[in-house]
């Protein structure tokens, strides 16, 4: 979706102007090269679990890039969601962030459709860091070469 969103794609962002922020310092560059490295990590490390070529890749290397990207993504999601949950409820008018809707998606008033994508969007995320964090366990349990397969 990143990638979609990057080059231009709308769907899932709701009708706020300004949900895209620009990348407009060095910073903001290099955190964009960082992440856009995090995503190729997690769209070809699944993919390895699941191919003869991925075997190539060390059980401790592959367990720390799926717990990290379980713990991130999960974070990630649970904070736009409790955000959004604390805007909505009133209990903070600023969220987590201390930032104004206007400030996040150039809109004062965002329509239900933004909001309601945002809230989509932090869920998936949710949704990802469990299904890492269920296939970490998956390869920390599987049985190592030489090592017996015990039934649980």
């Amino acid at each position: 979706m990143h990638v979609y969103w990057f080059a231009g794609g709308r769907f899932g962002l709701g009708d706020a102007p300004e949900v895209v922020p620009e990348a407009t310092t060095t910073s903001d560059r290099i955190q964009g090269a960082v992440i856009t490295g995090m995503f190729a990590v997690g769209i070809v490390l699944p993919l390895a679990l699941t191919r003869p070529w991925g075997r190539r890749i060390p059980r401790w290397a592959a367990l720390f890039c799926l717990w990290t990207g379980a713990a991130l993504v999960a974070v990630r999601g649970g904070a736009g969601l409790l955000d959004t949950a604390l805007r909505g409820t009133g209990l903070a008018r600023n969220g987590l962030t201390g930032l104004t809707y206007e400030q996040i998606t150039g809109d004062a008033h965002p329509s239900a459709y933004t909001i309601w994508s945002g809230v989509c969007v932090d869920a998936y995320f949710v949704l990802g860091g469990i299904l890492y964090g269920l296939t970490a366990r998956w390869l920390g349990r599987r049985a190592r070469p030489g090592r017996p397969v015990t039934a649980e």
